[in-house]
C-alpha cells in the first residue's frame, strides 16, 4: 500500500485531496501544526488508514521527525502534497534523510 503525505492539511484541499487519494488504496498521513486528528478520525470513519503528524513546517528539525514519525508508521512516502501556503514561506528537503 502506498502513503502520501500531505503538508498543511487543512479542511480545504488537503483534506479533499486525503479523499481522493484514500479511495485510491494510499494511507495518508496529514502533517499539521497541531496534530489535530479530527481530519485522520473521519477519514478512518470512511475506511481510508490515516493518521495526524505534528510540525510547524517553518522548522526544519520539527518536520524531519515528523516524516520520521511518518516512516515510522506507514513505511515508505511515495507522494508528498505540500498545502500549506505562506507567501515568504522558505521550502526545504527533509526526503532525503
Amino acid at each position: 500500500m502506498k502513503t502520501i503525505a500531505i503538508i498543511g492539511a487543512g479542511p480545504g484541499l488537503g483534506f479533499s485531496l486525503a479523499k481522493t487519494f484514500g479511495k485510491h488504496g494510499f494511507r495518508i498521513a496529514l502533517v499539521t501544526r497541531t496534530q489535530d486528528n479530527q481530519y485522520a478520525e473521519q477519514l478512518n470513519e470512511m475506511g481510508i488508514e490515516a493518521k495526524g503528524f505534528a510540525a510547524d513546517i517553518t522548522n526544519k528539525m520539527q518536520l524531519t521527525a515528523a516524516f520520521q514519525q511518518i516512516r515510522n508508521t506507514f513505511g515508505t512516502i511515495d507522494q508528498v502534497e505540500f498545502s500549506s501556503f505562506n507567501g515568504n514561506m522558505p521550502v526545504t528537503s527533509v526526503l532525503d534523510r
